[in-house]
């Protein structure tokens, strides 16, 4: 295993730390811009459907569970297996109410949707009117789809510290 060396800066030069996978995934591409949107849009894609997927799940658990302890009791079931089932529904819900994948959904689709706009406004652009005003858009577009879904986030947390609305 070869160690890294200590980075030593010349005294007019502050140390350089070396680029992390991600940043070298975008910023050896013919257009570094370009690449990081679409880095982020397959990020947000991700996100979304992960939420997606265990939103419908912890919902169809809940569902699933809630009315099996009703028709559970309903005929006559034994005591435990009704505890059981309505322990079940009582996990789900607990399940919703921590991870709150369905705000997240909603805040990854939102993300996703903005970033993907403005990635093909700037890819309809022919290559020669790609000018620095177009990249500067493209960018402020994909700091403000960032800074939004993490202020977004913030807020869902704070109401659901403070005893309001479910987190994400």
């Amino acid at each position: 295993m070869r160690r890294r060396q200590p980075l030593t800066p010349t005294p007019t030069q502050a140390p350089t730390p070396a680029p992390s996978r991600e940043t070298e995934r975008w910023s050896s591409a013919p257009d570094p811009l370009l690449a990081l949107a679409l880095d982020d849009l397959a990020f947000y894609e991700q996100v979304r459907d992960s939420a997606r997927r265990w939103y419908r799940l912890s919902e169809l658990g809940a569902l699933t569970t809630s009315s099996c302890t009703v028709v559970a009791a309903g005929l006559g079931a034994p005591a435990w297996l009704t505890a059981l089932i309505a322990g079940g529904a009582l996990f789900f819900t607990g399940f919703r109410q921590v991870f709150g994948h369905g705000p997240r959904y909603v805040l990854a689709a939102q993300s996703r949707e903005g970033l993907r706009r403005a990635i093909n406004r700037y890819q309809l652009l022919p290559d020669s009117a790609r000018d620095e005003e177009a990249r500067q858009t493209l960018l402020a577009a994909v700091e403000n789809v960032g800074a939004e879904e993490l202020r977004q986030w913030s807020d869902q947390r704070q109401r659901a510290t403070s005893g309001g609305s479910s987190p994400s």
